[in-house]
């Protein structure tokens, strides 16, 4: 298992579309929360990271996310770009960082990164 990111461009649509899609992958396991050495940060708009055993598998999340997304606006999503990558070394800079609370810290990172995703208003999409 290794992390990946994922960067994505979605044609112009419905803004609800970004939300619900982000819904629907954090669901398959793609965050836009990243732990870094010491503390979290948002990613930027349109990048999501996840552990995943390949960027197949990777492509196979996004793809799931992106199906249930349109389900919930209730029309097709056109995803005009998308890039994978295993993420190997990294550097970040994001405005909205701090450390991880220990109400939700967990036994991983990406665990960490998902409960800070989904219960932490500061993380808030």
């Amino acid at each position: 298992m290794a992390d990946y990111l994922v960067t994505y461009d979605f044609k112009v649509g419905a803004s609800s579309q970004y939300k619900e899609f982000v819904e629907c992958a954090e669901a398959e396991g793609l965050l836009y929360v990243f732990h870094g050495t010491k503390q979290l940060h948002r990613l930027t708009n349109t990048t999501l990271w996840g552990v995943f055993t390949s960027t197949e598998e990777a492509k196979k999340a996004f793809d799931r996310a992106k199906a249930a997304a349109e389900g919930k606006v209730g029309r097709k999503i056109v995803l005009e770009k998308r890039a994978i990558t295993l993420l190997s070394a990294w550097s970040i800079l994001s405005d909205t960082k701090k450390s991880p609370e220990t109400k939700w810290t967990k036994s991983t990172k990406f665990e960490t990164c998902r409960a800070h995703q989904k219960n932490d208003p500061f993380f808030a999409y």
